[in-house]
């Protein structure tokens, strides 16, 4: 197939998806308004100095134009606002949308123009996916029709996130530094617990906005020594960090499903989380993670210390996820449905039936 991928080119998400196709042999071509990551081949669309709701659809023009010569056969649009938009207002049919999360779960949901955009693309794409439950009935909610939704994680790759040899004590904080992830949860949840766990280390990986703020508060919070920013990881340097910490720490605000918690499933680090929706289609609190209520750094720290005390209780929680990754979170089978309704859709056939809503 020859596929056009609207997404930003920076995104570890989006090079994972492409990168993935075009082993699969599908001829797919990447169009972006942010530069690409370091390696990434893809086309970088002019992109005005304006605001995003300007922003996308005044790249239109450059990119119809750049399809006129790549004529592609299906357009893979990623986040409902932005790129979305861009791929209705290019005009080529089939048109695949796949929301991301904040998309539609927070933006969609505050934001009254933002809801507009999201409805007005969901109501002309030919298939929205989703990567959750929770996150297909968002897109109901915002008005895509019930036979073009589908919810299928993207899941893991488990030849990657495998077991280590485990560090006694360490922790890892997975996610980016952007207010909806709450890194100081983290950070103040876990002074209390290193307070009476020497041996207890966190290591936060990942950049953003807010990193030198959460630095500055980790100088303040925790004891010097026992704590390391250890920037943006490698997929491949992901799963080793996963693989030997004890426990993968997330106090994210909102979530679908997360890749984050599903590589720390696959790679044997039991998930520390926040109680989200997204977050219980995988896990419980008591099988398979422990959960706090979101914001709350004390319910974080009596979590943290459960975990930490159980040993028994760990293994068990290894064991509960490692067999639920391999039922539905795995990548190459999940990512197969995903490209056989692509394939449906450029033959003109019938969506089947994987992931559709109840």
């Amino acid at each position: 197939m020859r596929i056009a991928t609207l997404s930003n080119a920076a995104v570890i998400h989006t090079v994972r998806w492409v990168e993935h196709l075009r082993k699969r042999g599908h001829d797919v071509r990447v169009y972006s308004l942010e530069p690409a990551a370091p390696g990434f081949d893809a086309h970088i669309l002019p992109a005005a100095p304006l605001p995003g709701a300007l922003r996308y659809p005044l790249a239109v023009g450059a990119l119809q134009h750049a399809l006129a010569d790549f004529r592609p056969q299906l357009i893979d649009a990623h986040y409902v606002p932005n790129y979305g938009v861009m791929g209705v207002l290019c005009g080529r049919r089939p048109l695949c949308v796949t929301a991301w999360g904040s998309d539609l779960l927070i933006a969609g949901k505050r934001d009254a123009f933002q809801r507009a955009r999201a409805k007005w693309v969901m109501q002309r794409a030919d298939l929205v996916l989703a990567d959750s439950d929770n996150l297909a009935a968002a897109a109901l909610e915002l008005g895509a029709p019930r036979d073009v939704v589908r919810a299928i994680p993207w899941g893991v790759d488990r030849s990657r996130f495998v077991p280590g040899a485990r560090e006694h004590g360490l922790l890892l904080s997975t996610r980016m530094h952007e207010s909806v992830y709450d890194i100081p949860v983290i950070l103040r949840g876990v002074a209390r617990v290193m307070a009476a766990r020497p041996e207890v280390f966190l290591a936060l990986a990942g950049e953003g906005s807010l990193r030198a703020q959460h630095e500055a508060l980790a100088a303040r919070l925790l004891p010097a020594g026992r704590y390391r920013f250890v920037g943006r990881l490698t997929p491949q340097e992901m799963a080793q960090w996963l693989g030997r910490a004890e426990v993968m720490l997330s106090a994210s605000q909102s979530d679908s499903t997360s890749v984050s918690l599903l590589e720390s499933m696959a790679a044997g680090a039991v998930p520390v989380v926040s109680d989200l929706e997204g977050n219980r289609e995988w896990v419980q609190d008591g099988e398979g993670a422990r959960c706090f209520p979101v914001g709350d750094d004390a319910a974080l720290s009596r979590a943290l210390e459960t975990a930490l005390d159980g040993d028994a209780w760990r293994a068990r929680a290894r064991a509960h996820n490692a067999a639920v990754i391999a039922a539905r979170g795995d990548w190459l089978q999940n990512m197969r449905q995903i490209e056989e309704m692509f394939e449906q859709l450029v033959a003109g056939q019938p969506l089947s039936t994987h992931g559709r809503p109840s």
